[in-house]
């Protein structure tokens, strides 16, 4: 479970609740949700931030409440103001106000003109009550999630059930409650204080699960929405696991094939860069490699390579150029540009410290599920992932190992259908390497008004990224509640 759709470091925002993101006043049970006033103040760059109370248990009837973030960008034209467009940018564990503070100036002028501009932290998540598991993670990234023997193995799942215990001291009294079920039911509260009628909203990668589920929950207060990059709901783990295996290692051959037909790829190899490539990586494990431009005394270990490599690979075919780059100069002494790569995804900053968005991810995640059956069912799962991707497949389904270990159980949703919701526009990439074209596809075919817009593209999300194709009919759809024709092709 590697969804993502954006990687900046993320600065951190300031939580205005105690330690654990808790306060003990009242709060209702869903069936009488509160709808307190959103109090916005100024807080920089012509954007306005506020909080929002809501109860950590809302199935409970006096519950504890925990704070939300939130910022808007008010719409440019008043005038043609339409409402809210609530947006979330993946992960899980990627804070929306900080991704709408760095995008909301960068939409297209249609959108900016029609559209307060809205994100809200997610429970868990930046500045609402976040999980901050440990700010040191380098134990848990120097281990090697493809283990070369049983020693190593042994001491992956010890590492692991280290961090884990870490998460369950530190924040073990909201890690029951971070789960996407219950952000949708928090969206709701969201729209409702926003004063919007109904909502419109743009999710992209895991944003896409908290737009469907919120759709099948609330299906009549759904305006728009767009689920950009798909997360297909219907899948077992083993599926999901494999599934995202197979979309990183096509990524990765496709990038190999065409550095393989291009003399002028830096990492061309005499014509051969896929053996140049498994010769770097096979040393890599007992042989690290100098890596000073990232920090001094560092080093570029397999399983930092394996996750530089597939942050890389979301953006595509505009990263592989400098894909090429960074293996060039690992397979020459540097492993620099690559554990930079690896950092960017892993929220590692300057001093050694780690952003909490791996922590959130890691308790959302593993709550939501689906659950991968203990060790022996993750292992079973990373055998089957390393037969159809034998590059990236034990590395990608490794990175869960924490949800096989997990102590809080599963709570998977059921799978949304949306029923009485208006047209959703659904964008899936022909090659995206995180959440690939059959995930869009399925997720079309489960959610009743759905409609597919397929993207010829090697990257991971379309909206907003260059593509006017997609952006026209996106902006179209958001604004004139106008979806394209089912079919379409960008």
């Amino acid at each position: 479970m590697l969804w993502r759709r954006t990687f900046a470091l993320l600065a951190g925002v300031a939580v205005a609740v105690g330690s654990a993101g808790l306060s003990a006043s009242a709060a209702s049970a869903p069936t009488q949700p509160t709808q307190p006033t959103l109090h916005w103040t100024s807080c920089g760059g012509g954007f306005q931030c506020a909080r929002l109370p809501v109860p950590l248990d809302d199935t409970a009837a006096h519950s504890p409440t925990i704070s939300l973030a939130l910022t808007r960008l008010p719409a440019a034209d008043p005038h043609d103001r339409i409402g809210s467009l609530v947006e979330n940018p993946g992960g899980p564990g990627v804070s929306a106000v900080q991704f709408v503070r760095e995008q909301a100036k960068m939409l297209p002028a249609t959108i900016r003109d029609h559209f307060d501009i809205v994100g809200f932290d997610p429970r868990g998540v930046g500045g609402s009550a976040p999980i901050d598991c440990t700010p040191y993670l380098d134990p848990l990234y120097n281990l090697q999630f493809v283990p070369v023997n049983d020693a190593a193995r042994q001491a992956l799942v010890a590492g692991v059930e280290k961090f884990v215990a870490q998460c369950e001291k530190k924040d073990g009294s909201e890690l029951p409650y971070v789960s996407t079920e219950r952000t949708a039911r928090d969206m709701d509260r969201v729209r409702a204080a926003l004063g919007d009628r109904k909502l419109t909203y743009l999710g992209y990668s895991y944003g896409t699960y908290l737009g469907a589920l919120y759709a099948d929950r609330y299906p009549t207060h759904v305006r728009a929405m767009v689920l950009d990059g798909a997360v297909d709901p219907t899948l077992s783990a083993a599926a999901e696991n494999i599934q995202q295996a197979e979309g990183f290692e096509h990524g990765l051959d496709l990038f190999l094939q065409n550095c393989a037909a291009d003399p002028s790829c830096v990492f061309y190899s005499g014509g051969n860069p896929g053996a140049a490539y498994d010769a770097l990586r096979a040393r890599l494990d007992t042989n690290p490699l100098p890596a000073q431009g990232a920090g001094a005394g560092r080093t570029l270990d397999g399983t930092e390579f394996d996750i530089g490599v597939t942050t890389f690979l979301y953006s595509g075919r505009t990263e592989w150029p400098n894909l090429a780059g960074a293996l060039e100069a690992a397979a020459t002494g540097d492993g620099s540009e690559m554990l930079e790569s690896s950092d960017q995804y892993t929220g590692r900053n300057p001093n050694g410290t780690y952003t909490p968005e791996q922590d959130a991810y890691f308790a959302i995640a593993c709550l939501d599920g689906p659950d991968p059956g203990g060790l022996s069912g993750l292992r079973a799962i990373e055998n089957q992932a390393a037969l159809v991707a034998p590059r990236l497949g034990r590395s990608v389904v490794n990175n869960s190992t924490a949800c096989a270990v997990w102590p809080v159980p599963t709570q998977t949703s059921p799978v949304p259908h949306a029923i009485g919701a208006p047209p959703i526009l659904v964008v899936g990439n022909t090659n995206d390497p995180a959440t690939p074209l059959s995930g869009a596809q399925d997720l079309t075919h489960v959610l009743q008004s759905a409609v597919l817009l397929t993207v010829r593209s090697t990257m991971h999300t379309a909206y907003d990224s260059g593509i006017p194709c997609v952006d026209n009919i996106v902006d179209r759809y958001l604004v004139q509640l106008v979806p394209p024709t089912p079919g379409h092709v960008c």
